[in-house]
């Protein structure tokens, strides 16, 4: 035991924890001990060969019984911190696992994706939103659809159909296309004609990220503006609600009421078109109706000419019954005269009663042939077969006249019709100017930046250190 050299004074060799010039013998015989047992028994120790053969000869050669204070001395004893070893070697007889090194590199990986995936998205949102984010003023109006042509509805009929689906199934498919145009890009191009919007969306007030660049081609400016304005029905109230943001009080208020008037002069279009439509053939029954009628004049003044008398039925028949008439009344008046001069005793062949006799004889003649041509007309043509074609003639005038008289009025109630507002963009929440800002929600989206960015943190974390354990 004491062949073991000493150290030196002065020097600076390590020892475990508690070693004093005092028990420095103590613990030289306690290793000799511990030797000593693992040449004797290799494989109860648990040390290597390689380090039983480094042992001294004198040391392996020695069978030592170790007592018990020696062994609770040797349990007490404490590596010092600068001794304990970075890879697997034995210490006072026991091999001392190193801490692995990919478990190391595991560590830092997560470190250095917890601060790109969390710590800085959520540094950048809350530096923006702090101190560049530009505030976003809301302007919003409210507003139905009302036909005019149906306020003449029961109330128990409007009643039912509110039941039933809030509104009229046409007012309701009016008010889904106001909402749906808000958002199109015809809307777009028709507030750039008005008020050019993509200047108003480009304002140096904005921020670099919310403003938009006018250079920009329309597509582009589609989906901004579908960022900035929102628009929905709701069918159980038959309400629809559009909000709209600008940078400026001034600027969500103009394009809020531009809104309105290009949504009321979208139905409008819409409406008047089945209007137009209807003038449209309203006008050709009333050049239908024109034209039959000429056709029928001009066979009726072909007949006529073809005929020699105006109207068959009162200029022929009646002129011939008046003839027929008079002639019946002057041989009445003769025949009296005659009866006359016979009661005056007046003989047969005085020149008087020869005279009226004579006279009436010619007016019975005249009437006999006028009473047989009564059928006929002055060129011999039967009357019947005249008047008949007259009369069909007639009443085709007749009918074409009554056509278009009927078609002109629809005419004039279809031009009416088209001319008057049927449907109304009914806002009754108005555009107002705003007051403050509503956008950005600093607050609530920076929180839900961390939070999308916590679970993102998250699956990435279990993705890595799925791999890490299949690795290795």
């Amino acid at each position: 035991m004491n062949n073991e050299p000493k150290p030196e004074p002065g020097s600076t060799q390590p020892g475990p924890v508690g070693e004093t010039p005092a028990n420095a013998d103590r613990i030289a015989r306690r290793r000799e001990r511990i030797a000593a047992r693992a040449q004797a028994h290799p494989e109860s120790a648990g040390l290597p060969q390689s380090l039983i053969d480094q042992l001294p000869a004198t040391r392996r050669e020695r069978p030592t019984v170790v007592s018990t204070s020696d062994r609770i001395e040797q349990r007490l004893t404490v590596t010092p911190l600068r001794q304990v070893p970075r890879t697997d070697e034995a210490v006072d007889g026991q091999i001392v696992p190193s801490r692995p090194r990919a478990k190391v590199r595991q560590n830092y990986g997560e470190k250095i994706w917890f601060v790109l995936s969390v710590a800085l998205p959520v540094a950048i949102a809350a530096v923006y939103f702090a101190f560049f984010a530009s505030n976003q003023y809301v302007a919003e109006f409210r507003f139905t659809v009302k036909d005019a042509t149906m306020q003449s509805t029961s109330a128990a009929t409007s009643n039912i159909i509110s039941m039933i689906g809030g509104s009229g199934g046409s007012l309701s498919y009016d008010n889904y296309l106001v909402t749906d145009y808000l958002l199109s890009r015809q809307a777009t191009e028709e507030l750039q004609q008005r008020i050019n919007v993509t200047q108003l969306y480009a304002r140096p007030e904005a921020d670099w990220w919310a403003r938009f660049d006018p250079s920009q081609p329309m597509e582009k400016f589609v989906k901004y503006w579908q960022s900035m304005v929102t628009a929905h029905y709701d069918q159980v109230t038959g309400i629809a609600i559009a909000q709209v943001r600008a940078f400026t009080p001034e600027d969500a208020l103009v394009i809020a009421n531009s809104l309105v008037t290009l949504s009321e002069e979208l139905v409008n279009r819409i409406a008047n078109r089945t209007q137009n439509d209807a003038v449209r053939f309203a006008q050709r029954e009333v050049e239908r109706a024109e034209e039959r009628l000429k056709a029928i004049r001009a066979k009726l003044t072909e007949y006529r000419n073809r005929v020699g008398v105006i109207d068959p039925a009162t200029s022929v028949v009646a002129s011939n019954s008046a003839l027929v008439q008079a002639l019946r009344g002057t041989v009445a008046q003769l025949e009296t005269q005659l009866q006359t001069l016979r009661l005056q005793n007046l003989q047969p062949n005085a020149p008087a009663v020869v005279t009226l006799q004579n006279q009436i004889n010619s007016t019975k003649e005249q009437l006999a042939t006028i009473e047989g041509s009564v059928g006929r007309n002055k060129s011999g043509a039967a009357l019947s077969a005249v008047i008949a074609e007259y009369e069909q003639l007639e009443l085709e005038r007749q009918f074409a006249q009554a056509m278009l008289t009927s078609t002109m009025a629809a005419l004039d109630a279809s031009r009416a019709s088209a001319a008057s507002q049927h449907l109304y963009i009914t806002p009754f929440v108005r555009p107002s100017l705003p007051e403050s800002s509503l956008y950005p929600r600093r607050i609530l989206t920076i929180v839900t930046i961390a939070g999308l960015a916590l679970i993102v943190w998250l699956i990435g974390l279990l993705i890595g250190r799925s791999v890490f354990e299949r690795l290795g």
